[in-house]
């Protein structure tokens, strides 16, 4: 656990378009150590998809008003990696399927992460309040 927090992953400039500049936006530096809590695959599409679910968490995070990186909430960083492959249905090879249906797999990714925490505020919280 500690070598993937260690790890010092550089993300091109490119990446910094996806943080507008508006109250609401993401803060760089949360999703850095998100994406450092997550176990990044070596393949270049499936890291594009685990990147599009982190984001999706802290977009998720960021809604329900919770702190990403509680005790609580970071476990859900970690185990990312494992859930998003399941449950997505992915081709064998990823340069067999078009732009279109990459940019449609990021979408489901992106709100798969949302989902996760939706579920996770559902589970510690909200359940509680019910019961």
């Amino acid at each position: 656990m500690r070598k993937g927090l260690s790890k010092q992953t550089v993300f091109p400039k490119t990446e910094s378009v996806l943080f507008s500049e508006n109250s609401k936006s993401l803060s760089y530096v949360d999703v850095i150590k998100a994406v450092r809590l997550a176990d990044l695959p070596e393949k270049k599409f499936l890291k594009q998809i685990l990147f599009a679910s982190v984001i999706g968490a802290l977009k998720g995070f960021q809604e329900r008003d919770l702190k990403p990186f509680h005790t609580n909430h970071k476990s859900i960083f970690s185990k990312m990696n494992a859930e998003i492959l399941q449950n997505l249905k992915l081709p064998p090879s990823p340069e067999t399927i078009s732009r279109e249906e990459q940019i449609q797999i990021l979408k489901q990714a992106f709100d798969f992460g949302v989902k996760k925490v939706y579920h996770l505020e559902w589970k510690i919280y909200t359940s509680r309040e019910l019961y």
